[in-house]
């Protein structure tokens, strides 16, 4: 700790000096992220209520208001009704909040959950005291619908479905796994990624697989609007089909200004994520979004014809705007596009160069990172 104040011109300096040493979106450079940079109006929101707790939820009845509109236009998109939910801190959140719902109403604690799940299942399954079960993927890099139910037995908590892996953006069959899910088992859908995604590919006329609460067995659902939402970082959100579930998770605090609003993992919760997903929402509505996506998935489409005109083939054709693509050495490339400031990822399974066309992404950026790899391979 410091023994005296700094003056904050000093404090500035020396943040600044920090983020320059940070990658920033603005440079297009960042092609690895499912984040981007949130809209103007979306951080004026979050700094404007950058005090409050909607974990105290009674001292602040404006921004309880703007969550419950939030999570009313998420669930409007994912093809729910009048459903529970609340903005938490991210996708890992809202999945660990689903599995200590589905395991307090069943009392049962084995998860299935695919390989290409994200690691918030295996933290979940640590902190809750679950046994994970993870299936192999199939032929499409989505889950493996035998397997699954040969696995499926008495002490079945939870099945994990994913609306756009991490890796490839793919989406599981949610229909079959509908199917054959026990009728005291819940269904949990991971669309972190493809909740501000998928729908809006929907209404352009793309195939996009039933995946939402328009299946009648799935219970729960996570999507991040500050990922294609163009929210503040961190904002997740948790939706819950039935009210009377999350009272399983509720605990007292009778010291609130409200009691009867902490069934949720986190005690302080950020109202300034809130009111930035509210803002990108209301300023973007379904046509802005619908646009953000179209732009996204043209990008998509340019990085896929230069990747083979290079010869580089995809490891599946994309459906969202995450594209893999098979490198040799995939670590060596990453590693020398690192040293020319693109910054792109590996995928594990199977192992292949993956870029994500987030809103920062241009096709400028295209050329110039396909520009750098043309030299480097």
């Amino acid at each position: 700790m410091w023994e005296k104040g700094a003056a904050n011109s000093i404090i500035i300096k020396e943040l600044e000096e920090a983020g320059d040493r940070d990658c920033r979106f603005c440079d297009g450079k960042v092609i690895s992220s499912m984040c981007t940079k949130p809209l103007d109006i979306a951080e004026t929101a979050h700094s404007m209520f950058i005090e409050a707790n909607l974990g105290n939820a009674g001292l602040y009845p404006g921004t309880l208001e703007l969550e419950r509109q939030v999570i009313n236009g998420i669930s409007s998109l994912l093809n729910a009704g009048n459903i529970a939910g609340g903005i938490v801190s991210g996708g890992t959140e809202a999945n660990i909040t689903a599995l200590w719902i589905a395991r307090n109403i069943t009392g049962n604690k084995k998860v299935i959950f695919p390989k290409s799940a994200h690691f918030s299942f295996h933290k979940a399954c640590d902190i809750l005291a679950l046994e994970p079960v993870m299936v192999d993927l199939n032929e499409n890099f989505t889950i493996d619908i035998e397997q699954v139910e040969r696995n499926i037995d008495d002490d079945l908590c939870a099945i994990v479905g994913i609306a756009g892996t991490t890796e490839l953006g793919a989406v599981d069959d949610i229909e079959s796994l509908a199917k054959i899910l026990p009728e005291n088992a819940f269904l949990h859908v991971d669309a972190a990624f493809g909740g501000f995604v998928l729908p809006f590919l929907r209404e352009m006329g793309i195939n996009v697989p039933r995946f939402d609460f328009s299946i009648p067995e799935v219970c729960t659902m996570t999507s991040d609007p500050h990922k294609m939402g163009m929210s503040t970082i961190p904002s997740g959100a948790l939706l819950v089909r039935d009210r009377e579930w999350v009272r399983r998770i509720h605990k007292e605090a009778p010291y609130l200004d409200l009691i009867g609003q902490l069934s949720a993992l986190s005690g302080t919760r950020s109202s300034a994520a809130v009111a930035a997903t509210y803002a990108a929402m209301r300023s973007l509505g379904k046509e802005g979004y619908m646009k953000l996506v179209r732009e996204c998935m043209d990008v998509t489409a340019h990085a896929l014809n230069r990747g083979r005109k290079i010869g580089l083939e995809p490891v599946m054709e994309p459906l969202m705007n995450i594209l893999c693509l098979y490198v040799p050495q995939p670590r060596e490339v990453q590693e020398k596009l690192a040293q020319e400031g693109w910054r792109v990822s590996v995928a594990q399974n199977p192992e292949s160069l993956r870029l994500v066309m987030m809103p920062h992404v241009t096709r400028d950026s295209i050329d110039g990172l396909f520009d750098a790899m043309e030299r480097i391979l």
